[in-house]
């Protein structure tokens, strides 16, 4: 549906309905609830008279519904109204309950959530991954099985740089640390004195694999950020990538296609919103090796080249199309989380 405001704010709501059971009819009209509550709202906040509708056509396809809202608007008074608008609708679309034997109807199993269990699983068994220190917060430990050696694991260490550091201070970042692993336990034992630390510390990895507790009581978490972690490319057996914060919604990826630390390099690049279902889009930057150039629109305008792609990461267990704790690329290369 296509409407104007008298001040000029289009308003423009498309929706592409696709039915062919009794489930999605109803999934429909739950999702028409919540448009028509979001246009009555609109009209009834704004106040406004001459608002036109007209109707678009719709497209058939797959058993799904999907609904799509484009809005432009001057000011962010009315950006707030759209906001609450939408917030409403949302709540009416509740009102619709399916009954007892839809979920089952609408989402069945296959190989994809087989492989997410089983990536799920295999992740729990692990004690590989990025770790936080709560008392280095600018800093992280990377922790990673030796390859080849059993009961062995490497770590690359770095504080960061403290916030009150002088401009211009680097972070220093040790690596290739080893840490000894006692069989059949789950202690690690730690040599710090490559910081001018203690030999020898113990640290208990915890039953579900996702902390490291020492000592003097401090603990270190597991993949705090939701995309943390060390990821395989099929494509590169014997490498790996390791995807962590850097700042904000920025990342810091080492791409590794050899299992050499010498032969590692660091691409930046940025996520999307980690709200978003059933994906949140990753950026990597310079990692392909080749531009790709926008097109001259105009006799002054400049050509953008760059060198980025796009992958889409789920930790959806019940995502029917990407796999949990994976990052899949449009070439349909999966890095999978370890």
């Amino acid at each position: 549906y296509d409407g104007r405001f008298e001040d000029g704010t289009k308003l423009r709501i498309d929706i592409i309905s696709f039915t062919s059971t009794e489930t999605m009819k109803r999934l429909m009209l739950n999702n028409m609830i919540a448009t028509c509550a979001f246009v009555t709202v609109l009209v009834l906040m704004r106040g406004v008279t001459g608002f036109s509708s007209q109707q678009h056509s719709s497209r058939t396809g797959a058993a799904k519904t999907t609904s799509q809202l484009m809005m432009s608007s001057s000011s962010s008074s009315r950006r707030d109204i759209l906001s609450n608008a939408a917030s409403f609708a949302l709540g009416l679309s509740t009102l619709v309950v399916l009954g007892p034997n839809d979920a089952a109807v609408a989402f069945q199993p296959g190989p994809v959530t087989a492989q997410s269990a089983a990536n799920k699983a295999a992740y729990a068994e692990s004690y590989q991954g990025v770790y936080s220190d709560p008392n280095h917060p600018e800093g992280y430990r990377i922790i990673m099985a030796s390859p080849g050696k059993k009961g062995g694991a490497t770590m690359m260490f770095s504080d960061g740089v403290a916030k009150n550091a002088p401009e211009g201070t680097e972070a220093k970042i040790y690596k290739n640390i080893p840490i000894a692993m006692k069989q059949g336990s789950n202690e690690l034992v730690f040599d710090f004195s490559f910081k001018g630390g203690p030999k020898g510390v113990v640290g208990t990895l915890s039953n579900d694999k996702q902390s490291i507790t020492f000592p003097d009581g401090n603990t270190w978490i597991k993949n705090a950020n939701k995309y943390d972690g060390i990821y395989k490319d099929p494509k590169f057996p014997n490498g790996y990538r390791i995807v962590r914060k850097f700042k904000s919604m920025n990342t810091i990826t080492e791409v590794n296609n050899t299992g050499n630390p010498k032969d590692s390099k660091l691409i930046m690049g940025k996520h999307g919103s980690l709200f978003s279902i059933p994906t949140a889009a990753f950026t990597f930057y310079d990692y392909t090796g080749v531009e790709t150039c926008s097109a001259k629109l105009c006799k002054t305008c400049e050509v953008v080249c760059k060198d980025e792609i796009v992958g889409q990461f789920s930790l959806q267990e019940a995502n029917t199309v990407f796999s949990y704790g994976t990052i899949t690329f449009p070439d349909k290369t999966i890095w999978t989380r370890i």
